[in-house]
């Protein structure tokens, strides 16, 4: 490395740690949601193209966390900040009813319905012409469901929120003009909390055959639990290959992550109720209970997140429009089951039952001069859910994506990008018996679902 290239290193290297430092302290009050609560690592041109293509692009710098090979074609060293922000709608049409068969009472408000910021930020420097390293600051998982504790579906969960946090470093290198490969590790940080409302009266007159204590619905308690897991590490890598002058190949992959989150859980509201939820596992010792304090105790659960890989390819027409494809796969599959523990007995299953899910979407550039370019996209998601475990904490179905952007070229090196994202989900089907210990109750319906995703990214190439 010359002298040149070592002070523009160091002084591009000083910049970026300020700016990702600044980008981690803004990701500390994240909450979002879309797919499931899978999150893409684009900037703002990638949802635009539907997510199609990856990180193919010349000099995308979304590739030193989605598939760090590509970086080592890059030119320059590259600077980018994003901020993206999701607005998921899911409004329920059907019933719900306590274990008696009786209408729950209260509202049906949409969970959702509000834009929720998130910054993903990158930055990478060729070392010399064939390495190149990078760091990154994304979110790759995250969610946020909020209704108010007096709706309709209170028993099947009032908050559920979920943020992930992964700073990642990488490496690419060019064996050649037409191959390279890439790797990198990454640090994940996780919190979530998951809020639902206990029918302690419910619960008892499932176990009795009567409501004998009392009416359902008539001594509600809130169940609260918060739990989180500082770090915990997986790895990523891909290659790409440019068999012609024109088109671009490439393949990544991104481990599951393991983390075993853990915190505490609080119980809130009727007196009566609580004392009833502390004796229930001593009045039936054999209908699996568990044995929850009524002012709180340690709790925990595993929440791995699923692997991934995607299948990326770019063809490059013209000096004018370029067009791009991917196939992802993620393995949510490993994903059957949400058990929050205290002390080795298990407070609440949540049964997830998810399958393995593909993305695909098609999508690409026209630039109309050196100054303005366009995009558009469109693509097809799976959902991991089904009808076994669907509810009003992810009521998630299968999207169709629809992006349209525009780019624009401030100067040689500042680069401006607006992206927006409609997610066509439509209707879902809900159809679910809670378990004895929250009450027993059901519901049956639909969430009529949609999504909007907003995006604006600025560049910088030194």
């Amino acid at each position: 490395m010359n002298r040149h290239t070592l002070q523009r290193f160091t002084r591009f290297g000083t910049q970026a740690s300020l700016a990702l430092a600044v980008a981690a302290a803004l990701t500390i009050p994240l909450r979002a949601e879309a797919g499931s609560f899978q999150l893409p690592t684009d900037n703002a041109a990638g949802w635009a193209r539907a997510n199609a293509g990856g990180s193919l692009f010349p000099n995308d710098p979304t590739a030193v966390y989605n598939n760090p090979a590509a970086m080592a074609f890059f030119t320059a060293p590259v600077l980018q900040v994003t901020g993206t922000g999701i607005r998921p709608s899911a409004e329920f049409q059907g019933q719900f009813t306590d274990e008696q068969g009786h209408p729950t009472t209260g509202n049906n408000p949409n969970g959702f319905g509000k834009f929720i910021p998130f910054p993903n930020m990158a930055f990478a420097a060729p070392i010399n012409d064939r390495l190149t390293l990078g760091g990154s600051v994304t979110v790759p998982y995250g969610l946020a469901s909020e209704y108010n504790p007096t709706w309709q579906g209170r028993y099947f969960g009032t908050k559920t929120s979920l943020q992930s946090i992964a700073v990642s470093f990488s490496a690419g290198l060019k064996v050649n003009d037409e191959f390279s490969i890439g790797v990198g590790i990454l640090g994940q940080r996780t919190k979530a909390q998951l809020n639902t409302m206990l029918d302690p009266y419910g619960s008892a007159a499932a176990l009795f055959g009567a409501p004998i204590l009392g009416a359902p619905q008539s001594g509600d308690v809130q169940l609260n639990v918060t739990v989180k897991k500082r770090f915990a590490f997986g790895y990523f890598g891909g290659f790409e290959w440019k068999p012609t002058q024109q088109d671009s190949i490439g393949l990544s992959y991104h481990s599951q992550v393991n983390q075993t989150l853990s915190g505490n859980y609080a119980m809130y509201g009727s007196e009566a109720g609580k004392q009833l939820i502390a004796l229930a596992p001593v009045v039936f010792p054999n209908a699996g209970l568990p044995t929850l304090n009524p002012d709180g105790a340690s709790a925990s659960a595993v929440l791995n997140t699923p692997a991934f890989a995607s299948l990326d390819w770019l063809h490059v027409f013209n000096d004018r429009f370029s067009l791009a494809a991917t196939a992802k796969w993620t393995g949510w599959s490993s994903f059957q089951n949400l058990a929050l523990m205290s002390n080795g007995q298990t407070l609440v299953a949540l049964p997830q039952k998810y399958k393995d899910s593909m993305l695909y979407s098609i999508g690409g550039d026209y630039k109309l001069n050196d100054k303005w370019t366009l995009r558009a996209g469109v693509g097809y998601d799976e959902t991991p859910t089904n009808i076994l475990s669907r509810d009003p904490r992810i009521p998630d179905g299968a999207r169709r994506l629809l992006g349209l952007g525009v780019g624009y070229q401030a100067s040689e090196h500042f680069g401006f990008d607006l992206g927006y994202q409609h997610q066509f989900v439509g209707k879902t089907r809900v159809d679910l018996t809670n378990p004895v210990s929250l009450g027993a109750g059901s519901m049956n319906g639909t969430f009529d679902d949609h999504g909007d995703v907003v995006s604006l990214t600025g560049t910088y190439r030194f």
